[in-house]
């Protein structure tokens, strides 16, 4: 394979840890149960812990970014998209870890459900949760129909919502003429919104679960992707001040707890919650596109290499994290620590356990069981990722 065929962009693997960590505080401070009445422990986990939903965003932009990027790289040097390649490629990355995550959450962990107390913060029955949304990659549609029922299975939503991306994205960028393609992409992303204002109507299950309204943030992906290969847009992204790049940062950290107070639109709320998204995706938008390409970052996070050499095994961390979670909780219940009203320290140490225990159980299961799938899948790779 030649160098042209090889894409190698350092710095995405350590931003996909960060989104990860991100999703994984979000689920520590709501799921494992600890309630501390500390006013400002809440304001601090309402505004900013509970903010990690926001790491699936950048997930989502993550991937248009990526996926739109290979498919143009293939497209350029090829002339062409081989469709059944790609299909195969995401099956064999996606598929066996997702399917084993259904099977263990379907069948083997609510067989412990009997075994559990009510006041379990985590549970594992599947009696409210259609089984079938999460066997065709629509999981995301339980959320919507049938409510958080059951988060072990739950956090696939993310990885449905990708899947049907993956099913239609790579016929777009096969069949449009590439002097249509961002307006293509824009808009998808107009369409997005307009779903939200018009059917969503503020309503935050299906602002954040709902497949026409998380496009947005994969297509704002594949807008850059498109701009990456425009010479001018890359002069001007390698020339942009350090100043403005930090500008950007802080703009992100002061719109995460103002997110909360959106209701104080009033009868703008629907017009506010319609475009909040894509506020945030385009922020994610500009930092991958400053990660990749500026030369005066304030810092470059594939510098943090302990952090980015994670980063391939964060769709691991992702799928097991909740499974993780409740294992802990469960260790230590038969182990008779309290949990029902654990201290701060025993939360501490609950998190820390099932942080350093998510990252081991992803890393083997690459290594041990993914690899397997990931040596076929390069057989049918025509850009290879260093």
């Amino acid at each position: 394979m030649s160098d042209s065929n090889k894409v190698f962009f350092p710095n995405l693997e350590g931003l996909r840890f960060f989104a990860f960590f991100l999703v994984f505080i979000n689920h520590a401070t709501g799921c494992l149960g600890y309630n501390n009445q500390s006013a400002k422990f809440d304001f601090i986990r309402s505004h900013f812990f509970w903010s990690g939903d926001l790491g699936v965003s950048f997930f989502f932009v993550l991937s248009g970014f990526l996926i739109t990027y290979l498919l143009l790289k293939e497209k350029e040097l090829s002339g062409r998209i081989n469709i059944k390649n790609f299909y195969i490629r995401r099956v064999l990355r996606i598929w066996p870890l997702y399917f084993l995550i259904v099977v263990m959450c379907l069948f083997v962990f609510p067989m412990l459900d009997n075994t559990l107390p009510k006041w379990f913060p985590i549970g594992v029955n599947i009696a409210d949760l259609n089984k079938w949304f999460y066997l065709t990659f629509t999981g995301n549609f339980d959320y919507i129909y049938n409510g958080i029922t059951n988060v072990l299975i739950g956090v696939l939503w993310s990885v449905s919502i990708e899947e049907q991306f993956y099913l239609f994205w790579p016929l777009i960028i096969a069949f449009i003429p590439n002097k249509y393609l961002l307006k293509t992409f824009l808009l998808i992303i107009i369409g997005s919104i307009a779903f939200r204002f018009f059917y969503a109507q503020g309503n935050s299950m299906i602002i954040k679960y709902h497949s026409l309204s998380c496009i947005s943030d994969l297509a704002s992906g594949a807008v850059i992707a498109y701009l990456a290969f425009q010479k001018n847009v890359i002069t001007w992204m390698e020339k942009i001040s350090k100043r403005k790049i930090i500008f950007v940062y802080l703009l992100l950290i002061v719109l995460v707890p103002l997110r909360f107070y959106s209701w104080k639109f009033g009868v703008y709320y629907n017009h506010a919650s319609s475009i909040m998204p894509l506020v945030f995706s385009s922020i994610f938008a500009f930092i991958i596109m400053e990660q990749n390409y500026a030369t005066n970052s304030f810092y470059k996070i594939k510098n943090w290499k302990l952090i980015s050499s994670f980063g391939k095994y964060t769709y691991g961390m992702y799928c097991y994290h909740m499974i993780v979670f409740f294992s802990t909780l469960f260790i230590f219940h038969l182990m008779g620590i309290d949990i029902q009203s654990m201290s701060k320290y025993t939360f501490l140490f609950i998190v820390f356990v099932s942080f350093f225990s998510t990252i081991l159980v992803a890393e083997l299961s690459y290594h041990y069981y993914e690899s397997f799938f990931l040596r076929l899948k390069n057989r049918f790779s025509f850009i290879e990722r260093e």
